[in-house]
């Protein structure tokens, strides 16, 4: 092999173009990789609230915890890459994936894309990274659709209207951030994909990535069932946002109030082609990245256009629509009924309970009649099976 033949691909996102389907598929088929030369692997050290198959979150470490103990994670980080390059004595491509790297690898001190650069500096490998990108309106609702209904955050209880002006923590200025991360590793190692299913071969993300990082899809690759991750329609959305801000909200509360909005969503007969702009708003709001986004198309993919600049508007949404109240009928109604018979299996278990521990010798009775009923039943099964055989019992 010649000097850098090695190659890593760095996954980064951008959020909210399933980058967990990509991830998840990765894991589930390292074995199938390794026999092509490509490895995704995985680290002894987990995060919390951040799935096992997010394998290059030590870039970030724990950087967005009150106490970060930065000289902690950078050890980790620097001790991962040791591991890789381990790695790369055995397999000439490694696969890392984390979405946050998008949003903060600029921001975590320096640690993420300062310990790349070094790492390039050595010559060993070369760094290629795999970005989708989706249009910018569509990726702020689909953002805070997600904070909104994930809850117990800071940011969960602001409105659409506050999210357009704010966009907390998302980079949108794609052009931006691509070129910061092509002062790293090149442009030339930027691989550019646009987030849109219609793209896809039949459909499928994951076959889109491998493909992307240089490998044929075939049947020995498995794509596991995919857990939908159900969007909250609009008025659901506001509805969970009010119920965000309640002062006693805790993780039950919040994972109940999730499902029972979840469940209803798929039900509502909500106006779904409603609009969170209307078509003066989206052109103000695209225009900021308008130019960078034909850059983008223009360097990247040698296109001319990197989106579909038409918007489809029909009316916008207003949270006091006409289906808002039946909205919070219905959900009154359904929420109210499921703690009904909730209720109701509780108070069978309990009466239940309550007769074992009045009538404790019945209960033993039972329990032992039953079991000794089991046991003859067995006896019975094992002579017959054996008569049928022919021999001795």
């Amino acid at each position: 092999m010649g000097k850098n033949a090695k190659v890593l691909y760095l996954h980064i996102g951008t959020p909210k173009t399933a980058t967990t389907a990509i991830q998840r598929f990765c894991m589930d088929n390292r074995e199938a990789f390794h026999s092509y030369g490509y490895d995704y692997p995985m680290f002894e050290v987990e995060y919390a609230n951040t799935g096992k198959w997010r394998n290059g979150h030590f870039l970030l470490g724990n950087m967005n915890q009150a106490s970060w103990d930065f000289a902690a994670d950078e050890k980790i980080c620097r001790e991962n890459f040791e591991q890789i390059q381990e790695k790369f004595e055995v397999y000439d491509n490694i696969i890392l994936s984390d979405e946050g790297v998008w949003n903060h690898g600029f921001k975590c001190s320096g640690m993420c894309w300062d310990q790349i650069q070094k790492e390039l500096e050595q010559n060993l490998f070369t760094v290629k990274i795999v970005v989708y990108l989706r249009r910018q309106d569509e990726f702020v609702y689909s953002w805070w659709n997600q904070i909104v209904k994930a809850g117990l955050r800071k940011t969960s209880v602001i409105t659409w209207e506050e999210m357009i002006k704010r966009l907390p923590v998302v980079q949108l200025d794609y052009y931006k951030t691509l070129e910061k991360i092509a002062g790293i590793v090149g442009k030339e190692n930027i691989i550019v994909r646009r987030y849109d299913r219609s793209r896809f071969s039949e459909g499928l993300i994951q076959k889109d990535f491998i493909q992307t990082i240089g490998l044929k899809f075939s049947e020995e690759y498995q794509i596991r069932e995919e857990v939908s991750n159900v969007s909250l329609t609009k008025n659901c959305s506001e509805i969970k946002r009010i119920l965000n801000g309640l002062p006693d909200l805790d993780q039950k509360s919040n994972d109940l109030f999730r499902m029972w909005l979840r469940e209803f969503s798929l039900q509502s007969r909500e106006n779904r082609n409603s609009s969170m702009m209307s078509e003066q708003e989206f052109q103000e709001f695209m225009a900021e990245y308008k130019e960078g986004n034909r850059r983008i198309a223009r360097e990247y993919l040698g296109e001319e256009r990197l989106f579909e600049e038409t918007y489809q508007a029909g009316e916008k949404w207003n949270p006091r629509n006409l289906d808002m109240i039946e909205d919070v009928v219905k959900l009154f109604g359904t929420s109210t009924l499921c703690l009904m018979k909730k209720n109701e299996e509780l108070e069978c278990e309990m009466s239940d309970l309550k007769y074992k521990l009045k009538h404790p010798f019945q209960t033993m009775g039972s329990r032992v009649k039953k079991s000794w009923g089991g046991v003859q039943q067995t006896a019975v099964n094992y002579g017959k099976r054996y008569s049928e055989k022919g021999l001795p019992h």
